[in-house]
């Protein structure tokens, strides 16, 4: 799209299997086209996040969604001690400086000495973290981080620590954008973890069209989405949304002509 955002229109055309329910028995259904629609659109959103890094609703997935936040975190900032020992190696003189400047908390004698070594370091900062540095190492094909070596030296590890925590919050934001999407279309939205539906900044929306010819279109405006998704992954999506709200409502009518039955079986 134009406007940089991920769309998908959810129709239920005459030759679908459900459409074909719907129109052979519309009397037992009692339900509208624009009614199913809507709730195969709300089951695609679903879907959608649930094949959205970290893949799935699990705990796991979002255990690996939190390793991987630490992991990328500690790419961009080191601490003192790791400058020390990529020091030492090179030039232990410095090192020795160095450290005994972050000891004194002399910390901007402390980046002179580390600037004037021989490290492969030695262009890199040295005080209060910087996020802005984090978001800039974003760089890599799933907007994870790739450096080969970090881009500051933090003076104070319960600050790096507190800001690992804050991000691992994040895990599931953009399944959050899914998310979002299906609440915009109303209803109740089934199916997703707590750690997906909390993020209600997280960026989607939806655009229902009612009429003769009912259309959802879920939108998504989160910038990174097209790094956290696949094709495959959004062809399940596809799949399994349309195979679910066929099941539910083939469900719905055999219920429905059970009781029917029953009542017959009585009457007679």
């Amino acid at each position: 799209m134009s406007d940089g955002y991920i769309r998908f229109t959810t129709k239920l055309k005459g030759g679908s299997d459900v459409a074909r329910l719907l129109n052979r028995y519309p009397e037992k259904v009692g339900r509208t086209l624009l009614s199913l629609v809507k709730q195969e659109a709300r089951g695609l959103a679903v879907e959608l996040a649930r094949n959205t890094r970290p893949f799935g609703f699990s705990e796991k997935a979002k255990k690996h969604g939190e390793k991987a936040v630490a992991g990328d975190i500690v790419k961009v900032f080191a601490l003192p001690s790791d400058a020390y020992d990529n020091m030492r190696l090179l030039d232990p003189a410095a090192a020795d400086r160095f450290w005994a400047n972050i000891q004194n908390r002399r910390f901007s004698k402390a980046e002179k000495a580390l600037q004037s070594s021989n490290s492969n370091w030695k262009d890199l900062s040295v005080g209060r973290l910087d996020p802005k540095l984090h978001k800039a190492s974003r760089t890599g094909k799933n907007a994870n981080v790739k450096r080969k070596k970090p881009a500051q030296i933090v003076t104070s590890p319960k600050a790096l620590d507190s800001y690992i925590a804050k991000i691992q919050k994040r895990v599931g934001f953009a399944k959050g954008s899914w998310i979002n999407a299906a609440k915009a279309i109303g209803g109740r939205v089934r199916g997703a973890a707590q750690w997906a539906t909390r993020h209600k900044q997280a960026p989607g929306t939806a655009v229902v069209k009612t009429g003769d010819s009912p259309a959802v279109t879920l939108v998504n405006k989160l910038d990174y989405i097209e790094q956290v998704t696949t094709y495959t992954g959004i062809e399940i999506a596809l799949r399994v949304a349309a195979g679910k709200l066929r099941k539910a409502l083939a469900t719905s009518l055999r219920a429905i002509n059970d009781k029917a039955n029953r009542a017959l079986r009585k009457a007679g």
